[in-house]
């Protein structure tokens, strides 16, 4: 019961991380269509790239049931997807930028934690939305890794 657990919460962490790739993907593209800033789309690439290691390290965790792989997934997972994405992207780069503009700040003020071209204004509902979305999304990603990191902790002493 404990082992299945440990699947489950594993095939869980992997889901949340696709979903996490599959919002960032679109946004970016989307953002690099929206804004005609075809260097946003790199994060696709990059992304799937990490993705696709975090894919390898997952099932051959589950073939050869050795801990380093399911460290090297969960960190790798975590630090792509949890950190950079769900928290550096979601929540500085989308969730405070949008708070403080629409909180008054003045633009000048704004423009020095945010400057241009990486920052747009706020002014495109979907790529907003979608960048904030991130954030909540990392958040569960992010426990989800946690909650795997414990289950196997336990069953594989």
């Amino acid at each position: 019961m404990a082992r299945q657990n440990s699947i489950n919460a594993l095939k869980g962490s992997f889901s949340l991380t696709t979903l996490l790739f599959v919002l960032t993907a679109f946004h970016h593209y989307y953002g690099s269509i929206a804004y005609g800033t075809p260097w946003r789309a790199h994060v696709v690439l990059v992304g799937g790239i990490a993705l696709l290691l975090c894919f390898l390290l997952y099932r051959l965790f589950l073939r050869d049931q050795n801990r380093w792989l399911l460290y090297s997934y969960l960190l790798t997972a975590f630090i792509v997807f949890g950190l950079l994405i769900g928290l550096t992207e979601g929540f500085y780069n989308h969730t405070v930028k949008d708070l403080l503009y629409f909180s008054g700040m003045r633009v000048s003020s704004w423009r020095i934690l945010f400057p241009a071209p990486v920052y747009e204004l706020p002014d495109n509902v979907i790529f907003e939305s979608t960048g904030i979305l991130q954030f909540p999304l990392g958040i569960i990603q992010i426990y989800t890794l946690y909650n795997t990191y414990r289950r196997y902790k336990n069953v594989m002493l």
